[in-house]
């Protein structure tokens, strides 16, 4: 373990560095994203209009469902971006070196680099979610219970980063379905109520979208349901060894493409 806090230590440190080259991108991903997100909730309104399903929620309410899921999912690229990038250390032959060394794969492939983009979103998607709780009237312990079931959340996005990893391993990086991970955030965007009920059953029982904003929301914010603090990483968690359980067995059958 204390091996492990050095290692992390370190490659923190060098992400650090890379990041304080490229200071002016961090100031301008900030901008492109409250732009990015702006233009989404204006969507959002149409949507609002559109969709009868969603007038169970105010237009406050959905914004709320909307910066909770672009919460989790930031700090999934803050954090775990690398998961996506498998079939190119594939094509290069960069993820035999990972597997040659005597250190946890997933660890090395999380910390291989930082993404700046990634850090303005995280900033962005905090000021979204303290702004919609403080119009909500929310108390601010919700926000914070907001904020600490967020860090649990990205693993959800982290676990499906995973899984279409493991199509990558099996074909030797000549399928990539990492990238889904971007879809499935669309998906976690919006409340539970506008999808079908199969649809519904698949995003809170099988692939946990749900779970990211809608089911918090619902929970804490609505129902006060306190326990469901505890509850949610839990089920994240749970989600997560599961599939890095699935993604390992396929990992350890990789054949290095020069073989």
């Amino acid at each position: 373990m204390l091996r492990y806090l050095h290692l992390l230590k370190e490659y923190m440190k060098f992400n650090l560095k890379a990041l304080a080259v490229y200071d002016l991108d961090f100031y301008f991903a900030i901008f492109g994203m409250a732009i990015k997100n702006v233009l989404n909730i204006v969507a959002l309104g149409f949507l609002f209009n559109l969709v009868p399903t969603i007038e169970g929620y105010t237009f406050s309410e959905l914004i709320l469902t909307y910066s909770l899921a672009t919460l989790a999912f930031s700090i999934f690229r803050c954090f775990f971006i690398n998961t996506l990038n498998i079939a190119y250390f594939i094509n290069k032959g960069t993820l035999d070196t990972i597997l040659v060394k005597p250190v946890n794969p997933l660890f090395q492939l999380i910390n291989q680099r930082a993404d700046e983009d990634s850090w303005g979103d995280l900033f962005v998607s905090l000021i979204l979610v303290i702004s919609v709780d403080i119009k909500l009237d929310y108390p601010w312990y919700i926000t914070i219970m907001f904020i600490f079931i967020s860090i649990f959340t990205s693993l959800v996005f982290l676990s499906l980063a995973l899984l279409g990893n493991v199509v990558t391993l099996f074909s030797n990086g000549l399928s990539d379905l990492a990238e889904v991970t971007f879809d499935f955030f669309e998906l976690s965007k919006y409340p539970l109520s506008i999808y079908s009920e199969t649809l519904k059953f698949v995003l809170t029982f099988i692939l946990p979208i749900g779970w990211v904003a809608s089911i918090p929301q619902k929970r804490i914010a609505e129902y006060h349901e306190w326990y469901w603090v505890l509850i949610i990483p839990i089920i994240c968690i749970a989600f997560f060894i599961i599939i890095y359980q699935i993604w390992k067995l396929f990992l350890n059958n990789y054949q290095s493409t020069g073989s």
